[in-house]
């Protein structure tokens, strides 16, 4: 019984031609057995085929290189047809139309792994791509829990966008505009918002972004722990590390941090607004996508005095706005969808 290393000696000697006539015999031998073909394949790579299937999967690439073996092979024959004539010239002649087999069947082989292996990444692609977007108008809320049963509460005017199913190692999600989130604790799959350039890292904790277009991005942490970078041309600067009650702001690539109550973070979802030495204009501003109103100062010098004042935005909005008159000291007058602040 031949050993596998001898099998293969044997292989590499009738391709090159150079063997004894004890040595045809037992090539002869190990060719009619049905188990040496893979064998055969092995030695094919090693001699010139340059068919590696763990590599040349893609099918171009693969075609070009049975194109070498197959000049390799007919310079081959050239080769030999312009030398003297002799009887061991029968071998080599066979040898060429088994190996021309073997390459066609070493390329079936590869196309079939290829065929299956394209559907399997298309499969893949596919499910990766399967994507829900919540888009909430002016005016609306909504509550989303997500695959992992992490809870989302969007806000106003806000885009959230996210997988129908998570991958194996990360959560990730895309948001524009205000959101709360509540993530279901996984070590192994950490969960990340992008929004913009800032991405958002934790594993599980609870905590409100603001990420409206055009206006600063906001961090603010009531449990847990948060990690804010930006991400830019595959770069990442950290930006914070977050604790309940830390807040991180980020415009014009500067990003400050404060302290913030963890209560009024988390109370944002019970559509508890807290505004901190605000102004009135920053207010208001949060009041025209909770309401969808357009709000309207006639004097600049009102819009731009500040107050600390803690709202519920599920009240009427003309409840909203006596609260902010006996705070502010000012008129106001509803009409439709405007209110004039005089």
């Amino acid at each position: 019984m031949h050993s596998e290393e001898k099998i293969k000696s044997l292989i590499r000697k009738y391709i090159s031609g150079q063997y004894t006539a004890q040595e045809l015999e037992e090539i002869r031998d190990v060719i009619a057995k049905p188990d040496v073909q893979q064998l055969f394949d092995e030695v094919l790579e090693e001699q010139g085929t340059d068919l590696i299937p763990d590599k040349d999967m893609d099918q171009p690439h693969l075609d070009d290189k049975l194109k070498l073996f197959y000049q390799k092979l007919d310079q081959q024959s050239l080769n030999e047809e312009a030398a003297p004539v002799s009887t061991p010239q029968i071998v080599p002649m066979f040898k060429r139309r088994y190996l021309r087999h073997v390459a066609i069947w070493t390329v079936f082989v590869l196309g079939a792994a290829v065929y299956g292996i394209t559907r399997l990444r298309k499969a893949s692609v596919k499910e990766q791509i399967v994507y829900h977007e919540q888009i909430n108008p002016l005016g609306r809320r909504s509550k989303i829990v997500l695959p992992d049963s992490s809870e989302v509460y969007l806000g106003a005017g806000s885009r959230l966008y996210y997988p129908d199913t998570f991958a194996s190692d990360t959560r990730e999600i895309s948001l524009e505009g205000e959101a709360f989130f509540q993530v279901t604790k996984n070590p192994r799959k950490p969960f990340i918002i992008h929004t913009g350039t800032v991405q958002t890292r934790v594993l599980g904790t609870s905590f409100k972004i603001d990420a409206f277009k055009n206006e600063p991005v906001s961090v603010a942490v009531a449990t847990g722990k948060v990690r804010v970078d930006d991400v830019r041309g595959g770069k990442i600067r950290s930006l914070a590390v977050l604790m309940p009650g830390n807040m991180v702001t980020y415009t014009n690539e500067r990003a400050a941090t404060s302290a913030v109550l963890a209560t009024e973070v988390s109370g944002w979802k019970d559509a508890l607004l807290s505004f901190h030495n605000r102004t009135l204009r920053d207010i208001t501003s949060v009041l025209e996508r909770s309401y969808n109103v357009k709000v309207l100062y006639s004097k600049p010098a009102i819009a731009n005095k500040k107050i600390s004042v803690a709202l519920q935005a599920d009240m009427p909005l003309n409840k909203i706005m006596k609260v902010l008159a006996a705070t502010a000291h000012f008129d106001f007058i509803i009409s439709g969808q405007q209110v004039n602040i005089n």
